[in-house]
């Protein structure tokens, strides 16, 4: 669909007058955009519909936590991480674990598209930290909040505050968190925004 869309507008296109053409190219640019949601919604699906079950080793969250923020340096808005010194390893699948980092920094991201026009700065903060015999992973925003009416349904499947989501990021998140045995929490700050805190077990005594 997506490429018939785009070899219309390049067939078309120098045929038709200005208006016309303008009018086809905001047509083909909406088919496009469309098609580029619906394929992340079936990766999403995918995502979450065919999840391996975890291959756990010793992991170090702090080095994981560091590597995919690597990937968020350019991001439009500051992520500020505190990263609890000499935070014990965990017994978790480490690319299990890197998605579950990249779906509540992307969340995180998501909640914080308004934030400037609130007057506000936005900001997220990703914590560590030792919580007796598990560790604490923590992503929080200043953003408005989840609604309170979807805070007991927040980690089904297909539940949603986004105007194109997919409702499935969460849910995936939910579900590789329990398949380590772990727990994942969710609640609206104070002072406005949110927090997502992840407990994983300690690794295993070498």
């Amino acid at each position: 669909i997506q490429l018939s869309a785009e070899r219309l507008e390049m067939k078309l296109g120098d045929r038709l007058s200005r208006e016309d053409a303008e009018a086809l190219r905001r047509s083909t640019g909406m088919i496009v955009s469309q098609v580029a949601a619906l394929k992340a919604m079936v990766d999403d699906f995918r995502d979450y519909a065919r999840l391996p079950a975890p291959e756990p080793t010793r992991l170090d969250l702090n080095a994981l936590v560091g590597e995919v923020l690597g990937l968020y340096e350019d991001s439009r808005v500051p992520i500020t991480k505190r990263l609890a010194p000499e935070l014990p390893a965990v017994w978790a699948d480490g690319a299990q674990i890197r998605q579950v980092i990249h779906n509540l920094v992307q969340n995180a991201q998501d909640a914080l598209e308004n934030v400037r026009g609130a007057g506000r700065s936005p900001a997220i903060e990703v914590r560590t930290e030792p919580a007796g015999d598990r560790v604490r992973l923590a992503v929080s925003d200043n953003g408005g909040g989840f609604p309170e009416e979807l805070m007991a349904r927040i980690f089904e499947p297909y539940v949603t505050t986004k105007p194109r989501g997919t409702g499935l990021g969460l849910a995936i998140v939910k579900k590789i968190i329990d398949e380590h045995h772990g727990s994942v929490a969710i609640e609206n700050q104070p002072a406005r925004g949110a927090s997502v805190t992840v407990l994983l077990p300690l690794a295993k005594a070498a």
